[in-house]
C-alpha cells in the first residue's frame, strides 16, 4: 500500500540526486582518507552539500552513513521534509502505518514515513510498531494491527483525528514514552 499522494516525499531530479551523490562520495573518500572535521576543504564540500538539501547533515552523519545505508538513500533522506499536518485523516494515518508495517518503498521512504509519525504524534516510538512488548513492557503483547497502532498513537499523543472510530485499547499507555 503506497503512501497517499499528498504525503509522499518530495521528488528530486535524477540529475540533482546524482550531483549530490557524487559530492557525497567525494566527502566520504576525504573522511575515509583521514580528513578531520575541521579540514577546510572538507568543510567547503559539506557546506556545499548542506546548502542543497532540506535536512542538513553534520560531520558524524557523513562519516557514519555508509555503515547503515547507501549514498543514494542517504541523499534521498536529506531531501525529505516532514511537517505537522493539521488536516491528517484517519485513513491517511492507517496508510502510513500500513506502509511501514508492510515495509513498502525504499529505505528513504520508510525513514520519511517514520518521521511523519514522529512529527505528528508526540508519543510515537518505533517500539510501538516493531517491539510492542517493549513499548508496553509486557512480554505477552503480540503484534498490533494498524488500527490498534493508530489508536495508541492518538491516545498517547492526545490527538484524536476527527474521523477515527472508537477502538478499545487492550493495554495501558506507558507514561514517559517519547522517543
Amino acid at each position: 500500500m503506497p503512501l497517499p499522494n499528498r504525503l509522499k516525499p518530495r521528488k528530486v531530479s535524477k540529475a540533482k540526486l546524482n550531483e549530490l551523490i557524487d559530492l557525497l562520495l567525494k566527502i566520504t573518500i576525504k573522511i575515509d582518507n583521514g580528513a578531520a572535521e575541521n579540514d577546510p576543504e572538507l568543510q567547503i564540500m559539506m557546506i556545499n552539500w548542506n546548502a542543497q538539501v532540506v535536512t542538513p547533515c553534520e560531520f558524524s552523519d557523513f562519516r557514519d552513513y555508509n555503515s547503515w545505508t547507501s549514498a543514494k538513500e542517504f541523499t534521498k533522506i536529506a531531501f525529505n521534509k516532514v511537517k505537522y499536518l493539521d488536516d491528517l485523516t484517519y485513513e491517511e494515518l492507517i496508510n502510513i502505518v500500513d506502509f511501514i508495517c508492510l515495509a513498502e518503498g525504499s529505505e528513504s521512504e520508510q525513514s520519511y514515513a517514520m518521521n511523519l509519525l514522529k512529527i505528528n504524534f508526540k508519543a510515537f516510538s518505533s517500539d510501538l510498531i516493531y517491539w510492542p512488548d517493549e513499548y508496553f513492557n509486557l512480554e505477552e503483547v503480540d503484534d498490533l494491527s494498524s488500527e490498534e497502532i493508530v489508536a495508541y498513537l492518538m491516545e498517547g499523543s492526545n490527538r484524536k483525528l476527527s474521523n477515527a472510530p472508537e477502538i478499545k485499547l487492550k493495554y495501558s499507555i506507558v507514561k514517559g514514552i517519547n522517543n
